[in-house]
């Protein structure tokens, strides 16, 4: 029964009790039973309304935690799956492909580390900020439904609809893309500082920006995209990649950057670890890298003192 129906007969129902009472009973009474009686009806309405708000905010609040999934869908917009809901690890990148009320169906289309959480855990997973009620989001907390592990293909992962949408810091170390080239160096060693045998300040590097490095003509093209206190990102000519160049290889970084107050390139020395490479423009591979270290020269007569972060 619908609400119309429902105020219906309730009409009708006052009406005869109305008449019954007027009928039966003494002035006084009858209309003192009648302001209860129509309290009581009053009552039952306002708890019919809030009732039936309820359940249209919820209705509501449903749509649009599906909507913005779909919208993301539509856009094709590339999410990144975290390892874990405080830290900033991303476990694989994914698309998604059907957005249910239910859940949501994503495609893997570039994996840095497995998924380590399990099936029936919630995960974060973070896109590009969009505008919502009650300001920007770029993040959603979802269950893992079915991984890529135990899934019927390898490159699916199965989530619920969203839970909830908030807005959360998704770097600790903002990057600034490198507009000019001519005011910064790298030499890159895929070698651990704290493993190696390499005299690194007098040796040629593995791969060079603005640096002789061995590998041919290919590597006068190598760029830096972008840096932050925490990382940076190279793109790499292909010919000049050490074949030991891979996801989680330890690297040593000797970075130079100009100094416009003095006038010089001012020397830097970084160890870290390679967390992403992907294919970049034709016949270059862009290169992520996060700093894990760093090293103070010892005196006048060379060598370095490395110290890893805490």
């Amino acid at each position: 029964m619908n609400i119309q129906d429902t105020l219906a007969q309730l009409e009708t129902t006052v009406t005869e009790l109305s008449g019954l009472l007027a009928s039966s009973l003494p002035p006084g009474t009858a209309r003192l039973l009648g302001a209860v009686f129509m309290g009581a009806v009053a009552l039952i309405l306002l708890v019919l309304a809030l009732r039936l708000l309820i359940r249209t905010r919820g209705q509501s609040g449903r749509s649009k935690r599906v909507n913005i999934a779909r919208s993301l869908q539509q856009q094709g917009v590339v999410i990144d799956l975290l390892q874990s809901a405080d830290g900033d690890e991303v476990a694989v990148r994914c698309v998604i492909t059907s957005a249910s009320s239910g859940k949501l169906g994503c495609e893997i289309i570039e994996r840095l580390d497995v998924i380590k959480t399990p099936e029936g855990k919630n995960v974060t997973c973070v896109f590009p900020p969009v505008r919502a009620e009650g300001g920007k989001v770029n993040s959603f907390s979802a269950k893992l439904i079915e991984s890529d592990k135990s899934g019927r293909k390898a490159d699916r992962i199965v989530l619920s609809a969203p839970t909830g949408y908030s807005m959360i810091a998704r770097r600790k170390h903002p990057r600034k893309r490198v507009a000019d080239q001519q005011f910064i160096r790298v030499k890159l060693w895929v070698e651990s500082p704290y493993a190696s045998d390499i005299l690194f300040e007098d040796a040629a590097p593995h791969i060079g920006v603005n640096s002789l490095a061995p590998g041919g003509g290919g590597q006068s093209a190598n760029a830096v995209v972008n840096i932050s206190n925490g990382g940076l990102g190279l793109s790499v000519h292909n010919q000049g990649i050490p074949e030991t160049c891979a996801v989680a290889a330890p690297v040593t970084i000797n970075l130079f950057m100009f100094n416009f107050r003095e006038k010089t390139f001012k020397p830097y020395w970084y160890s870290g670890v390679i967390r992403s490479m992907k294919e970049g423009r034709p016949g270059f591979t862009r290169m992520g890298i996060e700093f894990d270290g760093m090293a103070e020269p010892i005196g006048p007569d060379g060598g370095l003192r490395w110290t890893r972060f805490s």
